[in-house]
């Protein structure tokens, strides 16, 4: 009966932490959008490496930003790129002469190159308010308005900001459409968080930062040994420091990413996700982290007990399906939140697979290095 014992510890604990995510995204008003001062000035800050193909969405977006151009830059730094990137970006700030758009090179002084590219950007910055995103991402119209306007009216340190993927379509492979339910996922959880106090989690594509805050609280050295990370170890060295840290939770503020190409990438991305868990070291993002998993792999093994009796079978389906409706209720606010409710009808089968997928890639993490933009990254 060992199975049972373990789904009986590890149930109760699961139950606790989607049960505060859910009270946590209930408790995070939502902040419509509103006209701002335009008061504040924004270096935003884009790495890129190889992204001929992305460039030009986000370009498009950035262009139409409603923002004083006089309030605003854009830095990219280029890290190495063997395409036609830097050309593309030459050409962008050609053509919009009213725009303060600057091509700069990366310096690498770590293992991470995007984190050497975003200090390079913040050196060269004029503006007292770091804004980052990817080179892959397509950014709203009103973005630097809302970011204006949570400052002003709350004075944070620290801005998170929702990011979700490009919609799926019925032809898309099965990894997408299990890459989108499991990014939301990752989406309610930062927001579930966040209202209730214990913000762990966020994304450096739409992330907003005070340059003088960032220095003081010593910037990227602390995880300069990962590769990824720029926003998790960041929140978490804000939070440590007691910074105002808060998220938008505005469906005008929602920046737009590329999913990945293909499945190999994908694992790729999990990969350098789940090897940033090692670094955590605040309590509730361990406490989560780990009851995700062991929650995860409890259901992998009580299979393997079913093999051999059935009677197992009763107390793992009773495991399932609450792991099943919590996550649901989770993910379905997320996805009428992102306008992705049509995405829902994957749930059943990536409910499904995910225990598997989870447990492997966290279990992989532990021995095995990825590889991120053409460089290989070892453990």
């Amino acid at each position: 009966m060992l199975p049972v014992y373990i789904l009986a510890v590890i149930c109760p604990c699961y139950i606790i932490l989607l049960l505060s995510l859910l009270y946590g995204w209930k408790n995070l008003k939502f902040n419509p959008a509103s006209v701002s001062s335009s008061e504040t000035g924004f270096s935003i800050i884009i790495p890129f490496r190889n992204e001929q193909f992305h460039l030009p969405g986000l370009f498009d977006s950035l262009k139409h930003l409603k923002y004083p151009s006089n309030k605003f830059e854009i830095l990219l730094i280029n890290d190495s790129s063997e395409d036609d990137s830097e050309k593309m970006v030459q050409e962008f700030s050609n053509m919009h002469p009213e725009l303060s758009i600057e091509l700069l090179q990366n310096q690498r002084e770590s293992i991470s190159a995007k984190k050497d590219a975003i200090n390079v950007g913040i050196d060269k910055s004029r503006f007292e308010y770091i804004v980052t995103t990817d080179a892959d991402c397509k950014v709203p119209e009103n973005w630097l308005q809302g970011f204006d306007n949570y400052i002003e009216s709350q004075d944070s340190h620290l801005i998170a900001a929702p990011v979700i993927l490009d919609a799926i379509h019925p032809e898309d492979p099965l990894f997408r459409k299990f890459d989108l339910i499991d990014f939301m996922s990752l989406q309610a959880t930062t927001v579930g968080t966040f209202g209730w106090g214990k913000p762990f989690i966020c994304n450096a594509a739409n992330l907003c930062f005070k340059k003088k805050a960032f220095q003081e609280v010593g910037g990227y050295r602390q995880s300069s040994n990962y590769a990824g990370g720029d926003d998790v170890f960041l929140l978490q060295q804000f939070k440590e420091h007691e910074r105002k840290i808060d998220f938008i939770r505005c469906t005008n503020m929602i920046v737009t990413t590329a999913a990945q190409k293909d499945f190999r990438s994908f694992l790729q991305q999990r990969l350098r996700w789940a090897a940033k868990s090692a670094g955590y070291k605040d309590n509730f993002a361990r406490f989560a982290a780990l009851t995700v998993f062991l929650m995860n792999a409890a259901i992998i093994i009580g299979l393997v007990f079913c093999l051999f009796d059935a009677s197992y079978f009763q107390w793992l389906t009773i495991a399932f399906l609450i792991k099943f409706n919590l996550d649901f209720m989770l993910i379905y606010k997320a996805a009428v939140f992102f306008n992705r409710k049509a995405s829902m009808r994957s749930y059943a089968w990536s409910s499904i697979a995910y225990p598997l997928f989870s447990s492997g890639i966290a279990l992989t993490s532990l021995f095995a290095g990825f590889k991120w933009k053409g460089r290989d990254y070892r453990k």
